[in-house]
């Protein structure tokens, strides 16, 4: 193996290190701070917690683990080892909350790991694009930032703890995921004109969307066990990340026919993995109708 592509995987490894540390601590905040943060009264109070700014700093550190690594190594063999934060972080969430996994987490924990894992390795395009334009940084930044808005609006009015853990996190895997592509676009237009630069739309919209998406995976975390959308959140980033890539920034999807029926294959495993990974926060799941009751810890 080419010792640059080594450094590469040691760095995505300790920047899923951090963010299953990040994860956690996110989860271990959404026990304290209990009431959904949708609505809105609850935010003081996570502020003043110290979990939420380890949970920021260890976010920060597996940004920079992440831009290493992607500098070392190709984004292919990157890509598959973001599985790594459900691996690490299940069990060791379910341990810190004083209970053990049950048989229905664990395979959930394998169907979502390998269909992730799979999709990670196709919904890659060629890297090979340019940067977002002025006009398509505005319309990507006011554009995401609308919807995930919206969703935060629409998830605190949905009755199923399930369900809107499911919305939030997956805006906050579109979040991570298009502040991926505002901040590769963000640093080539400081790079070439300077402090003038801070003033581009990527510029002002990466910090936006950035926040919001932090905000949002702390809120999918109230009253849910970290599986269901710490996975949906990891399903979502590289997927919006792709489709930005693809209609703003001149990439072109690499895995073709093939690639994209993988990718629907994986989709629906994942959804069901997720499913049997959904753990309200007393450990009882919310199970599909006509599915035995998963094994509880006593």
């Amino acid at each position: 193996m080419d010792s640059d592509v080594a450094l590469g995987i040691v760095l995505v490894v300790l920047s899923c290190a951090a963010y299953t540390v990040a994860a956690v601590a996110q989860r271990r905040l959404a026990v304290r701070v209990a009431k959904p943060l949708t609505e809105g009264r609850q935010l003081a109070a996570l502020l003043r917690h110290p979990l939420w700014w380890v949970s920021l700093l260890f976010n920060g550190v597996r940004a920079g683990f992440q831009v290493a690594a992607v500098s070392h190594a190709p984004l292919t063999v990157i890509q598959p080892f973001g599985v790594l934060v459900l691996v690490f972080g299940i069990p060791w969430s379910a341990r810190l909350g004083g209970r053990r996994v049950t048989r229905a987490e664990w395979r959930g924990a394998a169907f979502t790991t390998v269909a992730l894992g799979a999709l990670l390795a196709v919904t890659v395009t060629d890297g090979r694009g340019g940067v977002l334009g002025d006009t398509d940084a505005a319309v990507v930044g006011a554009g995401t930032t609308g919807l995930l808005l919206a969703t935060a609006w629409l998830a605190g009015r949905v009755g199923s703890t399930a369900w809107r853990s499911y919305l939030l996190a997956g805006a906050a895997g579109v979040a991570f995921g298009v502040s991926s592509a505002t901040v590769k676009t963000a640093v080539a237009v400081i790079g070439e004109t300077g402090a003038i630069g801070l003033l581009h739309a990527s510029s002002l919209a990466t910090p936006v969307i950035a926040v919001l998406g932090l905000f949002l995976a702390q809120a999918a975390y109230q009253g849910m066990e970290l599986g269901a959308p710490l996975g949906i959140s990891t399903f979502a980033n590289p997927v919006s990340a792709a489709v930005v890539g693809v209609a703003f920034m001149d990439e072109a999807y690499v895995g073709g026919w093939v690639g994209g029926a993988v990718a629907v294959v994986c989709a629906l495993l994942a959804a069901y993995g997720i499913r049997l990974l959904t753990v309200s926060r007393d450990g009882a799941a919310e199970r599909a109708p006509g599915r035995a009751e998963p094994e509880r810890t006593p």
